[in-house]
């Protein structure tokens, strides 16, 4: 199981990763030194590193100046940004997906929470997990509904096409 570590300071800001993995990546301080106890060849004194250690990056957690994710977490979090450009996250990056350059997710399937009409045949919605998605097109065939399922697909260029029921693909944009 893959853990990633970030650092966090000021609130939020990331100054630093680390994921296991066999590349080496930038590392924490406070992680590092915990790696440097296994240095300590005396039994006493590595166990007083690893205590001492542990402690503060339990610290460092608590105070969230460390934040720790499994790979299921990242997973979590990569599909809930699906439709924002960001740019790239070495802690929400993927090895695989950066040598075969297919996105981990290239569609997400949903249902309508919320929405608006914003006239001219366009529509604001909210999905089941509080993504909110508009339309750049007028839908035309056919009328969205709270309830109605939504596929929503990558397209060209950055672009997303969503299907809602059984009607055609339009052009849509992630907006929060």
């Amino acid at each position: 199981m893959a853990i990633v570590a970030a650092l966090c300071i000021g609130g939020g800001a990331i100054t630093g990763t680390a994921i296991a993995a066999d590349k080496p990546k930038p590392r924490p301080e406070i992680f590092t030194k915990l790696l440097d106890c296994r240095a300590l060849t005396d039994a006493t004194a590595r166990l007083s590193c690893y205590d001492a250690q542990v402690a503060a990056l339990d610290r460092a957690a608590q105070d969230d100046e460390v934040v720790l994710l499994d790979k299921a977490e990242v997973r979590k979090t990569r599909r809930s940004l699906f439709g924002f450009s960001l740019p790239r996250l070495p802690f929400l990056g993927n090895d695989d997906e950066a040598e075969n350059s297919k996105p981990e997710f290239s569609e997400i399937q949903s249902t309508i929470k919320a929405m608006r009409d914003l006239g001219y045949g366009k529509y604001w919605f909210r999905l089941e997990d509080d993504a909110e998605w508009q339309t750049t097109e007028a839908v035309t065939s056919v009328f969205p509904k709270v309830g109605s399922p939504i596929v929503i697909k990558r397209a060209a260029l950055g672009s997303y096409m969503g299907k809602i029921g059984r009607g055609r693909a339009v052009r849509m944009k992630r907006v929060g």
